[in-house]
This record gives C-alpha cells, sequence and structure tokens, in this order.
C-alpha cells in the first residue's frame, strides 16, 4: 500500500515538475532544498507563486505541502491586487 502512494507521489511531482517547468514556474524538486519530498513555508518562499497560495494548497494543515498539494496549486486562480 505505501508503495503505491509513493508511486503515486512521484508520478505527481514529476508531472507538477513538468508543467511548472513549462511555465517557467520553480518545480517542486526545485523547491523542495532539503530532498525530504515535502516543502516547508521557508522553501517555498523562493516562488511567488507558490507561497502566495502556499496555506490554501496546504489541504491537511500540516504546514507542509506533499507533491499532491503541490500540484493543486496549478488549478487555483490566481490573487488580483
Amino acid at each position: 500500500m505505501m508503495k503505491k502512494y509513493t508511486l503515486t507521489a512521484l508520478a505527481l511531482m514529476t508531472v507538477s515538475g513538468l508543467a511548472w517547468a513549462g511555465s517557467g514556474a520553480a518545480s517542486f524538486q526545485d523547491l523542495d532544498s532539503n530532498r525530504d519530498g515535502q516543502l516547508t513555508l521557508d522553501e517555498a518562499k523562493k516562488s511567488p507563486d507558490v507561497k502566495a497560495r502556499f496555506t490554501q494548497a496546504d489541504a491537511n494543515k500540516d504546514g507542509k505541502l506533499d507533491a499532491a498539494e503541490f500540484a493543486a496549486i496549478e488549478t487555483m486562480p490566481k490573487e488580483t491586487k
């Protein structure tokens, strides 16, 4: 069961990374500086778009974004000022 979740997370990171790379934005792998598979707010600060949506994307409210939460940022509306 754990292997299935790990493979799903890796697939999401890859797809997410490719989509963000195509848009010129930072990928999950670029932001995950300690390579633990999660983004903290400090790591997310390297990308203004991710930082702005961090709290909204943190679905389980653990203070970190996993690959699925990061991928969800792509579908969130951009904030207008």
